[in-house]
């Protein structure tokens, strides 16, 4: 009785301590770790715990899960499904050197009431009585649920805080991760800060980290139906996702690989608070902390008046938010030594553009480039000032033959909503800025239409942001930052954008005239690489897109590879072959079907961060158990190549961690086992990431890979003089509107002219996913 008496003080004057504080501070909790078996099935209902590591006597250690709302973890005598998925979870901490298998973990019993205390011996599984004093570790229950789309709330009780330098952030935990939102990395970029580099955070330090930032400015995009939560020019903020929370950063040899996630939008949309983009998943099934960011987009991201103005302010944020991560993440559980940077679509340019930038040399040791296009070098500062800002200014309401002292003050001046690129004016606006860009950038005046009308800059003023051209750098062995580099595509990219061509009946040969141009498609036509019956309109549209796809992603990548000139380390090409759809609104093709389900681009999206078992909005559920299996696969693809620089997972890294990853470990540990193989010129290798996977060379030597290097797609260096690439999509462009007219007198409701002046949802749909 004395001996629960002494528990009883002991944890009454520790609970007194701790309640001084309104969310416990990890500092006075010890290293915490939570722990989810994670299969990524829709159900969310793996097992969750919190280890609290830092030993403590059992009076303290029922403190310490009470300070944050939990009680010590129940362990029944008799074997149950969340003990033997916990213990997969103990064995991956025995594993990963965090628990020794002799170390034993305080929980709770039936038999709570006798005078000993109870321990679980983590390698045997068994409950031992324990004298009280003892100091251990202790495991407490995790109650909060995963989050959703459905229930992002936080939990009052789940709430805790840490210090970082002068920061401190309160976030909170869900059944996956701890969780720290909204964290601004800069100061608000408004007014003077307007079209200037981000600066350094002056705002209070004392942040209330439990909800998400507001996204930079933009309009709805075409292809979802999520409306937008919050929306303003103070957008600089990032997100957390850990696994791990340290006690003391300094002396810990336990943090975790980071990975760092740029959106993609086609430079002008995008948002890093969309579900698909939450970092539970890549947190407590592949052991990683996650940080996602939100940068500037179009005129306001990336707009150069002059000599007065940087441009590329979009990749400056990320910058700034890379060096916020090397002077944090540490608090939070990441290893500022081990930051991979990793981006889909126009996110997938931006890490090319890093991998580019010295002025972001040392922010990062790896990058994996997602569905990143290589079709259009970055613009220059001449093009801005000269033909890009005038416009904008007109469109915002300024003059745009101001000198640019004054230009500059008028653009700071106007409310930031002038810059929504769905307004009559500045969709104007963008039409002769497309045709300015043909004209005075491409030296090409067949070009009526370009996709992306904002995007970064070479630099030209020696801030190491985007040194030279990407392929430039590779050819002439000059990529500031050299770090082992996996590039993905998806196997049908352009199919996202097929879905307008369906409404039309043509020839083969018509659709090509107008997609790329009557030269190229002759010879495109002429190479036999199409075989195409002109009766069968799914074939057609399957052939149209596999030209497209190869023209602006997967042949300009292949030639970039080949002509890399050992400036990565290791180097890694993968094709996922089977996707899911991101959203519910895109073409029927990139859905399952009796003719072909396309894997579109942004389908390796959803499959990558595992996130359909958070995202219920807007999107088909799994398709089926297959589509789950394949999600886990891809899954384990990207945690490994964060966590090891190859994205082969460590067997026995599977092995201990239970059922949940057996369909990837027997992919890659069966008989014979699979293996990704590194990409070397000679072998041109390239991973198609299917279910099953399999191997092959890449494209690079196809007929149609070979028209369009003979014809010139692939130097962008040089593509002042040959414009080819911008021609493509230039005359795609222009088709879309005229299949948009064709169909509208088909279904007999002829469009107005007003009508004709606002995008098509297919234009949308690549500004807003490419």
């Amino acid at each position: 009785m004395k001996s629960k008496l002494v528990v009883f003080l002991s944890s009454v004057l520790f609970d007194k301590v701790l309640a001084e504080e309104r969310h416990p501070l990890v500092t006075s909790l010890g290293a915490l770790r939570i722990l989810h078996y994670n299969n990524l099935g829709p159900q969310n209902n793996g097992t969750s715990a919190v280890l609290a590591h830092e030993p403590s006597n059992y009076a303290d250690a029922t403190a310490k899960c009470n300070a944050i709302g939990e009680k010590l973890f129940p362990w029944s005598w008799k074997q149950n499904d969340s003990q033997t998925e916990l213990g997969y979870e103990l064995d991956y901490l025995v594993f990963a050197k965090e628990l020794g298998a002799d170390d034993y973990l305080w929980l709770s019993t039936e038999q709570d009431s006798h005078k000993n205390c109870f321990a679980l011996s983590v390698s045997h599984r068994q409950i031992i009585p324990k004298q009280c004093r003892e100091k251990l570790p202790a495991l407490c229950t995790s109650t909060p649920p995963a989050t959703t789309d459905r229930d992002a709330a936080a939990r009052e009780t789940a709430k805790l805080t840490v210090t970082s330098n002068d920061y401190t952030l309160t976030g909170y935990r869900d059944a996956r991760s701890f969780r720290f939102l909204g964290v601004p990395f800069a100061s608000p970029p408004v007014e003077d800060l307007r079209l200037a580099p981000p600066q350094g955070y002056t705002g209070p330090k004392n942040i209330d980290a439990t909800s998400m930032g507001d996204i930079c400015m933009q309009s709805p995009s075409a292809l979802s139906t999520v409306p937008i939560r919050g929306m303003s020019e103070d957008c600089l903020s990032l997100n957390v996702f850990t696994p791990f929370l340290p006690h003391d950063d300094t002396k810990n040899t336990e943090l975790r690989p980071v990975a760092v996630y740029i959106y993609g939008g086609g430079f002008a949309k995008g948002a890093s608070y969309l579900t698909e983009y939450d970092g539970g998943n890549f947190a407590s099934r592949s052991d990683v902390v996650v940080v996602t960011l939100n940068y500037r987009l179009g005129a306001l991201g990336f707009l150069s008046t002059g000599s007065l103005t940087t441009g590329n302010y979009g990749i400056q944020d990320q910058i700034m938010a890379l060096k916020w991560v090397q002077e944090h993440i540490s608090a939070l559980g990441g290893d500022p030594s081990r930051v991979t940077i990793f981006g889909q679509s126009s996110g997938g340019q931006c890490v090319v553009a890093l991998l580019s930038c010295t002025a972001a040399k040392g922010l990062f040791s790896g990058a994996l480039v997602q569905s990143a296009n290589f079709d259009l070098p970055w613009f220059t500062r001449d093009l801005y000032s000269k033909y890009i800002a005038p416009e904008v200014a007109n469109a915002v309401g300024c003059e745009g033959n101001d000198s640019e002292d004054s230009l500059i003050k008028c653009l700071r001046s106007v409310p930031a909503s002038m810059y929504f690129d769905n307004s009559t004016e500045f969709q104007a606006a963008t039409k002769t800025i497309s045709s300015s860009i043909a004209n005075h950038f491409y030296n090409n005046t067949q070009t009526t239409g370009v996709n992306e009308p904002f995007k970064p800059m070479v630099d030209d003023t020696g801030s190491g942001v985007i040194d030279d051209q990407f392929d430039a750098l590779l050819i002439n062995n000059s990529l500031p930052n050299n770090v082992p580099t996996m590039f993905t595509t998806v196997r049908d990219e352009a199919s996202l954008y097929m879905g307008v061509l369906s409404l039309i009946k043509a020839p083969f040969a018509t659709f090509l005239n107008a997609t790329f141009g009557e030269t190229l498609a002759q010879n495109i036509i002429a190479s036999g690489a199409y075989k195409v019956d002109d009766s069968d309109t799914n074939a057609i549209l399957n052939a149209v897109s596999d030209a497209l796809t190869h023209s602006q992603w997967t042949c300009p990548q292949g030639y970039l590879l080949d002509n890399s000139n050992s400036a990565f380390p290791s180097l890694y090409e993968i094709q996922i072959t089977d996707g899911h759809a991101q959203t519910a609104i895109m073409p029927d093709i990139c859905y399952p079907n009796s003719v072909y389900n396309a894997s579109c681009h942004t389908s390796d999206n959803l499959l990558a961060w595992g996130t359909l078992n958070a995202k219920t909005e807007d999107v088909k559920p799994y398709y089926d158990d297959r589509d789950i299996l394949h999600s886990q696969l891809i899954h384990d693809v990207f945690g490994a190549f964060f966590r090891e620089r190859n994205p082969n997972p460590d067997l026995e890294f599977l092995k201990v961690r239970g059922p949940a990853y057996a369909s990837t470990l027997s992919i890659f540990g069966g008989e014979p086992g699979f293996s990704i193989e590194q990409y070397t010129a000679d072998e041109r290798n390239m991973t198609l990431l299917g279910m099953p996977p399999s191997s092959t060379a890449n494209f690079e030597n196809d007929k149609i890979c070979a028209v369009l290097r003979d014809y010139g797609i692939y130097t962008m260096h040089l593509r002042a003089l040959n414009s080819c690439a911008l021609i493509i999509w230039a005359c795609h462009l222009k088709f879309i509107r005229i299949v948009r007219i064709i169909a509208a007198k088909k279904r007999k409701k002829p469009e107005t002219k007003r009508q004709l002046k606002r995008p098509t949802k297919n234009e949308s749909e690549m500004r807003d996913l490419s």
